[in-house]
């Protein structure tokens, strides 16, 4: 199996309270796979979005809204490390920084980098850095949709687009600091420039995430060149 980088929406990790049972399953997984090395880039979840939104009373500068939403989600990394061994080794606050790290593990688990980076972003970045040309991204929706499915029933849901139609549908989504896009439009672009692949799917079916690691047929989107 070729290496991969895994983006982990934090609302997986962190829905209301931290789910352990699912961080269990999850490393279950990450332990048994035989890839020769795997990033993976954590939300922030319920921590962030309660700390961004509070943060909203007394500022609205983005800026700060995203440092205390990378905060939560190194909270996040930090359990999820623990889950999977080498604690003493600190959750990488860069890509280079995570680089490094994958040079002497075949593991590493990360969180946010800076203000106007996502954690998708971060996972795709990674990705281009060390050369891995696959990326998962297991998000609260289970595949992309033509409209918000929430608001129109009859949204159509869509097996496999190309780059410019994901980015297209990404930035009718954005509305600044704790938006809930499927997926971050610069993380789009950089996943173009890069060829690198990306499968998106619900992260709670983690049976349909093991499915997709094997090559199998997995419920999803993926988004690729043409």
């Amino acid at each position: 199996m070729e290496s991969f980088v895994v983006s982990v929406g934090g609302s997986m990790i962190n829905p209301s309270s931290v789910d352990v049972e699912y961080i269990k399953e999850f490393s279950k997984i990450i332990k048994s796979v035989d890839a020769p090395k795997i990033g993976i880039v954590v939300g922030g979840g319920q921590t962030a979005r309660t700390y961004v939104n509070s943060m909203k009373n007394f500022t609205d500068n983005d800026f700060f809204l995203d440092e205390i939403g990378i905060m939560a989600t190194r909270l996040n990394a930090k359990i999820v490390k623990s889950s999977i061994g080498k604690l003493e080794l600190n959750i990488p606050e860069d890509v280079n920084e995570a680089v490094k790290q994958l040079l002497i593990e075949d593991r590493i688990v990360m969180g946010g980098t800076v203000p106007g980076h996502t954690t998708d972003t971060v996972s795709v970045l990674l990705a281009e850095a060390v050369g891995i040309k696959k990326v998962y991204n297991l998000t609260s929706v289970d595949m992309v949709y033509e409209d918000d499915p929430k608001k129109n029933p009859k949204a159509k849901a869509i097996e496999t687009m190309n780059y410019k139609e994901a980015f297209s549908i990404s930035l009718k989504s954005y509305t600044g600091a704790g938006s809930n896009q499927f997926m971050d439009s610069v993380a789009l672009l950089i996943a173009m420039r890069s060829g690198i692949e990306i499968n998106l799917m619900h992260g709670k079916d983690l049976n349909n995430f093991k499915n997709a690691l094997k090559g199998e047929k997995f419920i999803g989107t993926k988004i690729r060149a043409d």
